[in-house]
């Protein structure tokens, strides 16, 4: 004889007991789930790719300075000097200017693996990304010497400072923005190599009365080259209200110490301009 199934979830069973109902999703409730799904990944994706991008370049740029500061103690052990700064940065005009630079950067290159240069497609940005960068205290606005590890670097003697510009990740990665992936740092008054910090945030109509100034004390109307650096890099700037184009100058110091420098409460690698 054939077997009759029971339902025993069913009160009393037997051959009057009707069969369990099955549910099942129709298919407007899968799509209408699915888009939901797909707009909270579309809402939270780009968010979670950002956060790991900047913590990567957070870890690079705590490298590079470890593997510089390195670089810089081998300079000293060879020169056989305790201040980098007392002994090369000397100026003397009838002896060609900082006439021991080349010595210097000679000396400081030999203790890293250059393997070429760094090519850049467009120019580096600023901060902010409203201006093409413009750099005096760490080099110019293009690290152009490629290092084994992959990132670019620029050495710099020059206005009283030995400054350093270094791309964390190297020109073919972006964003190749001031303060984002490209740092300064310069010698100290001790030889240590220094984070760039921000000294003051100057308004844009602090800025109009520098440039004004300094017109009015032109004989020819217009402004020298160092005028128009003095007035692009004021303050080191580095915040999102900054248009100058040496705005992120001063970012290294907040980005080594996670610091927000339009929000001192808050992280700086949370809160990148875009």
């Amino acid at each position: 004889k054939p077997l009759l199934l029971l339902n025993p979830s069913r009160g009393g069973g037997g051959l009057n007991s009707a069969p369990e109902k099955q549910y099942a999703f129709t298919l407007a409730e899968v799509l209408i789930t699915l888009g939901i799904i797909g707009i909270v990944a579309a809402m939270t994706l780009p968010s979670l790719i950002n956060n790991q991008r900047n913590k990567a370049l957070q870890t690079a740029l705590k490298k590079a300075y470890s593997r510089h500061s390195d670089a810089l103690m081998l300079v000293k052990a060879e020169a056989g000097v305790d201040n980098i700064f007392n002994e090369f940065v000397i100026y003397d005009k009838n002896a060609g200017g900082y006439y021991r630079k080349n010595e210097f950067i000679n000396m400081y290159r030999s203790k890293l693996k250059i393997i070429g240069k760094c090519k850049y497609k467009k120019r580096i940005r600023n901060y902010s990304n409203t201006e093409d960068a413009y750099i005096d205290i760490g080099g110019t606005a293009t690290p152009k010497t490629l290092l084994s590890d992959g990132t670019c670097m620029d050495l710099v003697i020059n206005a009283g400072t030995i400054g350093i510009t270094i791309d964390i990740n190297g020109a073919d990665k972006g964003p190749n923005r001031l303060g984002h992936d490209v740092f300064t740092f310069h010698v100290n008054k001790k030889g240590m190599w220094e984070p760039v910090k921000m000294t003051k945030l100057y308004t844009d109509a602090e800025l109009e009365d520098l440039k004004n100034q300094y017109l009015s004390q032109s004989e020819n109307g217009q402004l020298s080259a160092s005028q128009i650096a003095g007035i692009e890099q004021k303050g080191r700037p580095c915040s999102i209200k900054s248009k100058q184009k040496g705005n992120g100058i001063g970012c290294t110091w907040y980005a080594l110490n996670d610091i927000n420098p339009d929000d001192n409460s808050s992280r700086y690698w949370e809160n990148l301009p875009k």
